[in-house]
């Protein structure tokens, strides 16, 4: 009975540190997605523009529950292999509220 508890135990930490080992990966590639995002469009479209702003409102957005983590990582596939011109016509709807 000892071991089954000890057994139960140890299942439960591994479930918990895979969770949050979840968490984790989440956090860093919605810092990599918000990043991208925001630097191509002062790429694109204003040399001048603040990346580290703009990455910084993305990430508080998806902190808050403003913006998806799907949302800011849909707009970041959807842009990754386009023109500038091309990801302003076909992905507008996938990175509102991420860029101007």
């Amino acid at each position: 009975m000892k071991k089954s508890a000890s057994f139960a135990v140890l299942l439960c930490s591994i479930a918990a540190c895979y969770a949050a080992a979840c968490g984790v990966e989440e956090d860093i590639e919605t810092k990599i997605d918000c990043h991208g995002v925001c630097q191509r469009y002062s790429d694109c479209f204003d040399a001048e523009y603040d990346v580290s702003a703009c990455q910084n409102r993305c990430e508080n957005g998806v902190d808050t529950g403003d913006l998806g983590f799907d949302e800011v990582d849909s707009c970041e596939s959807c842009i990754d292999d386009r023109s500038c011109a091309g990801g302003t016509l076909n992905c507008a709807d996938e990175c509102v509220g991420i860029v101007p």
